[in-house]
């Protein structure tokens, strides 16, 4: 294996470097300037170098390279882009960098929290902890302020490889059960596993990251919210911290600006100041009560959908809102769908489950008669209510309930008037 390889620039140019070049050393070769505002890099291995992109690394902007840090050795020939903040990329690195500064200044200040995930979002960033004690408001602002105080030591993310034993002993002595579950879950016994370090920090993460905790510019924790171990509430409740950083105070402020001027829009709250609807604790949540005026809107609305269906040649049809459980297994939601559904109900004849859509009754309305191929194509239309039992931590004003009618629709036909169905249903009503 020769000891120099090629390094391919964005703007065609090569590089002839040793075996082992970083990206910031190649950053810097180009421009103090460019190694200065470096973020991260994309490498794309050239042909017959012998390597391919790892999928656990691959870029999401549908490129065959992957984002690699900085320090990583370049192995192979590659096509080598640098990012600075510039490129979309970044953003995301960005922000799961700020993430794992929030573990780290959380670990300095609770030392006894143990460790969950924390991805970016496309706002901003969370992190999941697990902590007997309930974080305060309090304890976010001392959370940031030991955030900002670790962005001043310019800490360093650095990666190691480690064993996959040693990896989950170091996390087993740590009583960090969700670093374990995750290295058990993602990697194979023989396999080394990819461990970043900021400061007293050590997280199970495959990257990439930006070189140190300096370069993270503006954030701001933002809430905290409940959320259960693996999504299952029989597992401990976790506490989720989510925050989001931008790359200049400017962005940052301009995005909280545009926070306090979407609460000033909420649903919520404007469904209250104007009496449209309701939640009844009495009745329990998530189920929504219609006022009067909210009432008019949602006839409104209601009487335009069904206008559009006729428009478009859809039959409007009603169904019940609960059947026998029967039906659920045949259609296969008892199988797959049982967690979202409410419990069972035990009546005279059957077992019987509330509807969590409206599939499997317009399936029981078409197969009510024969069907001649000139008959088709069917469509089916309803404004139906349905049931679903979501859990108490994600519902969220009328976004998401426990019960809700939707506008749901249902097509038979031949498979030759698949595409024009299709098209007919997003066009207008003079097209179709």
């Amino acid at each position: 294996m020769p000891d120099t390889i090629h390094v391919q620039l964005p703007d065609g140019s090569v590089k002839d470097v040793p075996r082992g070049t970083t990206a910031l050393e190649i950053a810097k070769s180009i421009s103090p300037r460019l190694a200065d505002a470096a973020l991260a890099a994309k490498a794309t291995p050239m042909a017959g170098s012998g390597e391919a992109a790892k999928p656990a690394e691959a870029s999401s902007n549908g490129d065959k390279g992957h984002l690699i840090d900085l320090t990583r050795p370049l192995e192979h020939d590659t096509a080598l882009r640098i990012l600075t903040e510039k490129d979309p990329e970044s953003l995301e690195i960005y922000r799961h960098s700020s993430a794992h500064l929030l573990a780290a200044a959380v670990l300095e200040l609770f030392p006894e929290t143990k460790l969950g995930h924390g991805p970016a979002t496309e706002h901003g960033f969370f992190y999941d902890f697990y902590r007997p004690t309930p974080f305060t408001p309090d304890d976010l602002q001392k959370i940031e302020k030991k955030m900002q105080e670790l962005a001043q030591q310019n800490i360093p993310y650095a990666r190691e490889f480690v064993p996959r034993t040693e990896g989950l002993a170091r996390f087993k002595d740590e009583g960090d059960f969700m670093k374990c579950h995750f290295i058990e879950q993602f990697t194979k016994p023989d396999e080394s596993i990819s461990i970043y370090k900021t400061g007293k920090f050590l997280d199970f993460c495959r990257g990439p990251h930006i070189p140190s905790t300096g370069k993270i510019k503006a954030f701001k924790l933002l809430n905290i919210a409940g959320a259960y171990w693996l999504g299952d509430e029989k597992n401990p409740q976790l506490q989720r911290i989510y925050g989001t950083s931008f790359y200049s105070k400017k962005e940052l402020d301009a995005y909280l600006n545009s926070i306090e001027e979407a609460k000033k829009r909420d649903h919520r709250v404007i469904g209250q100041q104007l009496d449209l609807f309701s939640i009844q604790e009495l009745a329990g949540p998530g189920l929504i009560f219609w006022h009067p005026k909210g009432g008019i809107i949602r006839k409104e609305m209601e009487d335009w959908m069904r206008a559009e269906y006729i428009k478009r040649g859809y039959s409007l049809v009603y169904t019940p809102h609960v059947a026998r459980r029967q039906l659920w297994q045949t259609s296969g939601h008892e199988g797959y769908y049982a967690e979202n559904m409410f419990d069972i109900m035990e009546l005279d004849d059957a077992e019987y489950r509330m509807k969590p859509m409206n599939c499997p009754f317009h399936i029981l309305i078409y197969r009510d008669s024969l069907k001649s191929y000139r008959d088709l194509p069917v469509r089916l239309g309803e404004l139906g209510t349905v049931y679903r039992y979501e859990r108490s931590g994600v519902m969220h004003g009328l976004l998401r309930v426990r019960g809700f009618t939707q506008d749901d629709a249902h097509i038979f036909c031949t498979p030759e008037q698949i595409e024009s169905e299709i098209a007919a249903c997003v066009s207008s009503p003079k097209t179709c």
